[in-house]
């Protein structure tokens, strides 16, 4: 009996620690770029949507133009990229399996128009 005490603790912790299906180590991440200059793209918006999420889930990319949406479902997914003075991208292509991740290597373009608020 005196064991058992000494195993049980043990045992909770372990089983408190074990993976479930609602937290999973799949994840989309990736790199944004200037399709023109080649150079990664700090500040871009991007949102990740799909039926396997209770809500749309938003990133900012970091200086080095990367993103990270980790633990996710399995499930297929659509990512929208936007940027001030670049058009909006969007992939709806993305399918998820579990222990899966999917790296997304994505190329804005400018917009000339970019940035510029008109007043009339």
């Amino acid at each position: 009996m005196r064991s058992l005490l000494h195993v049980l603790p043990c045992l909770m912790l372990l089983l408190a620690s074990a993976p479930t299906s609602a937290q999973s180590d799949s994840a989309i991440f990736g790199t944004v770029f200037d399709v023109v200059t080649q150079q990664p793209l700090a500040d871009a918006l991007v949102t990740l949507r799909s039926p396997a999420l209770q809500e749309e889930r938003v990133v900012v990319t970091d200086t080095q133009g990367h993103f990270r949406f980790p633990k996710l479902p399995p499930g297929r997914y659509a990512l929208r990229f936007e940027h001030l003075i670049y058009y909006p991208h969007m992939r709806t292509d993305l399918e998820l399996r579990e222990g899966r991740s999917l790296r997304a290597h994505v190329e804005l373009v400018p917009d000339p128009e970019g940035g510029v608020i008109s007043c009339y």
